[in-house]
C-alpha cells in the first residue's frame, strides 16, 4: 500500500503559519514573519530527499497565508488582512526561484482561508466566517492575473478548514469541529461554480488539519494532536463520498502543519512547537513494503554490491517496559520490513532455555517473535530480499548456536537463500537472480560458530576489520563513530567512506563487499533523543557526500536508529536512482 514517511523535519526559515504547494518541478512555500504582519515566500526544487530552497522574499502584508500551485506554473495565494477580517488573493507565475505575483485583490470577508488550484485553472477556496463558526467556499477560475470567483456558499460548521483539489474536479476538505477537538472531512466534486459535497465524517481527534490529494484519489492528511505539540499523518483513498483511511502515525513535534503532493513526492511544512521557526520534510509516495518488486525492471541487473539498502541498527530493540532502556526502534521487525528496511542487525542471547534479541544487558523480544515477523512478511508474497545479520552472541555455545539455526530453519527455511552460482560471492549475485522466485531471507552469522557448524542457508559474515575475512561469504565495512555529537559522527563517517577502497583492513588483498554508513549516535541510554539530529539531517547530508568516492565505491547500507523518522528507505531509493 502506498504511504508517506514524512519523518523528522529540518528548519528552513524563521516565521510562523507556513503553507506549502508542489507541482511536478517546483515547491512554493508561504509564511508570516515571526514578528511583523508581513508575508514571505520561497521557491524550492526537490533534491533527492531534501529541497534546495531559494531565498525568502516579501510579497505582501497580512496574516494566515495559504498557497496552491498547478503544473502550468500558476500559483494562487490567499490571506487575511492584518488589520481587518477581509480576504485577499494573488495570482502568480513561478519562474526559477521566484514568483511574479499579480496585484492583491479582495474577494470576501472572513478568516482562516485555504486554497487549491488544478491544471485547468479551477480554484476552490475555503474559509471560516469572521463572526461565526461557519465554513464557506468559493469556486473560481484563473483568468490572467485574476481569479473569477463565484459567490460564497456555506457548506458546514467548524473551524480551521483546509482543502485539496485534483484535475478530475475531486475535492477533499478537512476541518475541526467548532466545539470539540475532533477532525472531519467532506468529499466533493466541482460542478460549475459549485461543489457537490458529500456528508461530513469524523476521521480523527486533533486540531489544525491540512490535506493533499492526487489525481487517482490518494489522500495525505496531517494535523496536530489536541493536547501537546505532536504532529500526525495518515493516508487514505477516496471511494465515492468517503475515504478509506490508514491509521494515524506521529512523525514530528510542531504545530500548524501543511502538506502537499504531486503524486510522487509529498512535502510538509510546520511551525516549531515552541519558537517562531518553520520546518520541512519530504517523502516519496510509494509502497515501501514492495519497493524492490516494483522497481525490479530497473534494478534486476544490479548486484548486491551495486545497491544501496536501508538498514536498521539494533533492529530487535523495539519493546517498551524495561526494554525501553535499550530501545533503538519503534517498529517491530514486521513493521520495519513493511517500511522498506532490508538489512537487520540482530543480537541473540540464550537465557532461561530460550533465545532472545538483546542490546548489551537489555533483553528485547524472543527470537521466535522476530522470526515469526519475518515469516509473516514473506508469507504475504512480498518479492523482496532482506539480509538478517546475527552477531554479538551472549551466553552462547555450539549447542545454543545449533538451536538458533534450527529455529531459523523451522520458521523461515522456505525463504532462505541456500546456493550460490559457481564462482560467485553473495555480493556478486544480481537482485533479479535473488528474486527469481519468491522473496528471500539472506541470513549471515558472525563469529566462529557458522564456520565450525556449517549449514545450508546460513552464511558466514565478516567485518572489514576481521583477522580472517577470507572465510566470510559477506564482508562489510561497519565502523561506527562512537560519539554523541552529530557533527563529529558526520565527519567521521564521511572521512571513513572517502578512505574506503573496497578491501579489508588486515588482509588488504581480500575484497570487502559492502560499505555501511553508520548514521548512529551512541548514548548510554535514551537513543531516541540522541538519534534526532542524525535522522533530521540524513536527507540533506547524503546529498553532500561524494558517491562514488575516489576509489569508485558506493554506500551500500545506510544504518539508522528509529528508521521511519530518518526516512532511510527514501534516501536509499534516491541513491539507487529508483525513487519513482
Amino acid at each position: 500500500m502506498r504511504d508517506v514517511d514524512l519523518g523528522l523535519a529540518v528548519q528552513y526559515d524563521d516565521g510562523s503559519r507556513p503553507n506549502v504547494a508542489i507541482n511536478n518541478s517546483a515547491i512554493v512555500e508561504v509564511h508570516e514573519s515571526e514578528t511583523f504582519n508581513t508575508l514571505w515566500y520561497r521557491v524550492g526544487t526537490p533534491n533527492q530527499a531534501t529541497v534546495d530552497w531559494g531565498g525568502s522574499k516579501k510579497y505582501d502584508d497580512g496574516v494566515r497565508p495559504a498557497v496552491a500551485l498547478n503544473n502550468k506554473s500558476v500559483a494562487v495565494e490567499v490571506h487575511k488582512s492584518q488589520a481587518a477580517n477581509t480576504l485577499w488573493y494573488h495570482v502568480g507565475t513561478v519562474a526559477g526561484k521566484s514568483v511574479s505575483w499579480g496585484g492583491s485583490q479582495k474577494y470576501d470577508d472572513g478568516v482562516e482561508p485555504r486554497v487549491a488550484v488544478n491544471d485547468g485553472g479551477v480554484v476552490v477556496e475555503v474559509h471560516k466566517s469572521e463572526a461565526k463558526n461557519t465554513l464557506w467556499y468559493h469556486v473560481g477560475k484563473v483568468n490572467g492575473s485574476k481569479v473569477d470567483f463565484g459567490g460564497s456558499q456555506q457548506y458546514d460548521d467548524g473551524v480551521t478548514p483546509a482543502v485539496a483539489l485534483n484535475n478530475q474536479g475531486l475535492v477533499v476538505e478537512v476541518h475541526k469541529s467548532q466545539s470539540h477537538d475532533t477532525l472531519w472531512y467532506h468529499v466533493g466534486r466541482v460542478a460549475g461554480d459549485k461543489v457537490n459535497w458529500g456528508p461530513s465524517y469524523q476521521y480523527d481527534d486533533g486540531v489544525e488539519p491540512a490535506v493533499a490529494l492526487t489525481d487517482d484519489g490518494f489522500v495525505v492528511e496531517v494535523h496536530k494532536s489536541q493536547a501537546g505539540g505532536t504532529l500526525w499523518r495518515r493516508v487514505g483513498t477516496v471511494s465515492g463520498n468517503t475515504i478509506a483511511w490508514s491509521g494515524s502515525t506521529n512523525f514530528d513535534d510542531g504545530r500548524r502543519p501543511s502538506v502537499a503532493t504531486n503524486g510522487r513526492l509529498a512535502i510538509q511544512v510546520h511551525q516549531s512547537e515552541t519558537f517562531g521557526t518553520v520546518w520541512f520534510s519530504t517523502s516519496l509516495v510509494t509502497d515501501r513494503a514492495r519497493w524492490m518488486e516494483q522497481r525490479l525492471p530497473q534494478l534486476k541487473d544490479r548486484t548486491l554490491k551495486q545497491l544501496a539498502l536501508p538498514a536498521s541498527h539494533d533492529s530487535g530493540m523495539y519493546l517498551g517496559g524495561l526494554a525501553t532502556l535499550g530501545k533503538t526502534q519503534d517498529l517491530s521487525i514486521y513493521g520495519q520490513l513493511a517500511d522498506g528496511i532490508r538489512y537487520f542487525d540482530l543480537r541473540p542471547k540464550w537465557s532461561g532455555g530460550k533465545l532472545y534479541i538483546t542490546h548489551g544487558p537489555i533483553t528485547g523480544p524472543l527470537l521466535q517473535d522476530v522470526l515469526n515477523d519475518i515469516k509473516k512478511f514473506l508469507s504475504e508474497g512480498h518479492k523482496e530480499l532482506a539480509i538478517f545479520k546475527f552477531s554479538h552472541y551472549d551466553n552462547f555455545s555450539d549447542d545454543v548456536y545449533k538451536t538458533l539455526v534450527k529455529q531459523i530453519n523451522d520458521t523461515i527455511g522456505a525463504w532462505l537463500y541456500k546456493s550460490l552460482p559457481a564462482g560467485k560471492r553473495l555480493a556478486d549475485v544480481t537482485l533479479g537472480s535473488y528474486l527469481a522466485g519468491a522473496g528471500v531471507a539472506l541470513v549471515v552469522c558472525d563469529g566462529d560458530y557458522p564456520v565450525k557448524n556449517p549449514q545450508s542457508g546460513i552464511w558466514v559474515y565478516r567485518d572489514w576489520s576481521s583477522g580472517n575475512p577470507e572465510v566470510g561469504d559477506l564482508r562489510v565495512f561497519d565502523q561506527y563513530a562512537d560519539t554523541l555529537s552529530y557533527d563529529t559522527m558526520k565527519q567521521d563517517q564521511f572521512a571513513k567512506f572517502a578512505k574506503y577502497n573496497g578491501f579489508c583492513e588486515k588482509k588488504t588483498n581480500v575484497p570487502c563487499d559492502l560499505f555501511l554508513l553508520s548514521w548512529t549516535l551512541t548514548p548510554p541510554t535514551d537513543v531516541w533523543a540522541a538519534s534526532k539530529p542524525a535522522n533530521r539531517n540524513l536527507g540533506q547530508a547524503i546529498t553532500e557526500l561524494r558517491i562514488p568516492n575516489s576509489f569508485g565505491q558506493i554506500v551500500n547500507l545506510v544504518y539508522v536508529d528509529y528508521v521511519e523518522y530518518a526516512r532511510v528507505t527514501d534516501v536509499c531509493l534516491y541513491l539507487d536512482h529508483a525513487p519513482f
